[in-house]
């Protein structure tokens, strides 16, 4: 298994890229006595910078199901993606 330092090594020899192939989203959820609580994680490949979850974000909503609550995640993650390409930091 490579090392942080190599992937990063390798990663910065990588052009840029400015498309949705450049992100990964990873959308799942968790159960909780309230409800179903979807779970997101979102991250720039091309510098590994995780778009998110940030400091301060607000919480996701409670759903019914298991499978509302990824999809809400998944949706919410591309439009983060969307944003990032357009407003990149």
């Amino acid at each position: 298994m490579a090392s942080y330092a190599s992937r990063r090594a390798q990663s910065a020899h990588l052009p840029a890229q400015n498309d949705r192939e450049n992100y990964q989203v990873s959308a799942s959820s968790r159960r909780t006595s309230s409800g179903t609580v979807p779970t997101l994680k979102v991250i720039r490949l091309s510098d590994e910078r995780v778009i998110y979850p940030f400091q301060g974000h607000a919480d996701m909503p409670f759903f019914d199901d298991a499978e509302a609550a990824q999809s809400y995640a998944e949706t919410y993650g591309w439009k983060l993606v969307d944003g990032d390409i357009a407003v990149p930091e």
